[in-house]
């Protein structure tokens, strides 16, 4: 067997650490340009936001993955329940929900009794695009936004009212829905 040392010219520089990334400084400058405050999790490629939305605060993080060349949103509810029966219905709830989605997807973190919403985008380059980076932002605070009075519902009832929930009739209940002019702060 043969050992080849490669010359110092052939060796391409390390990438550059996920915080330090094209794909991460597009991140930032979405939020600066929209004027949203956030703050950045010390070495990772990570930022925390909240927003005042239609029914509720929404708190989310975005990831960017430089080696992926994408970006990641996800948002908690901040709600969770510890009931059996609670759990089970919010499950019902996102697949339900997920059914009707094109873009992102609700997940259900079954031991902490907590529904998530993730959306999820790759780039071509590691530059990203500022204006689809900033439609993830936009589609997760306005979907976990769209969900909250449900979890709300579920989250309160108990036994037969909640045995008896009608979700999928719920789920079309337009008062629930913000005014079509209504934007995030």
């Amino acid at each position: 067997m043969t050992e080849t040392n490669a010359s110092p010219e052939s060796q391409s520089p390390p990438p550059p650490a996920p915080e330090k990334s094209a794909l991460f400084s597009a991140v930032k400058a979405v939020f600066d340009a929209e004027g949203w405050a956030f703050h950045e999790i010390e070495g990772r490629a990570v930022v925390q936001a909240g927003f005042e939305a239609h029914h509720t605060r929404v708190e989310l993080h975005v990831q960017a993955f430089p080696e992926l060349n994408a970006v990641s949103v996800v948002s908690e509810s901040p709600l969770s329940t510890g009931d059996p029966l609670q759990r089970e219905r919010l499950a019902e709830l996102t697949l339900r929900t997920n059914q009707g989605l094109t873009v992102g997807n609700f997940e259900m973190d079954w031991d902490a009794g907590r529904v998530i919403f993730r959306v999820t985008n790759l780039f071509p380059t590691e530059q990203g695009d500022g204006e689809i980076i900033r439609g993830l932002v936009h589609t997760t605070i306005l979907e976990m936004d769209r969900i909250s009075p449900l979890i709300v519902l579920i989250s309160q009832a108990q036994g037969p009212e909640l045995a008896g929930l009608n979700l999928p009739q719920l789920m079309t209940r337009l008062d629930l829905l913000p005014g079509p002019d209504e934007e995030p702060s």
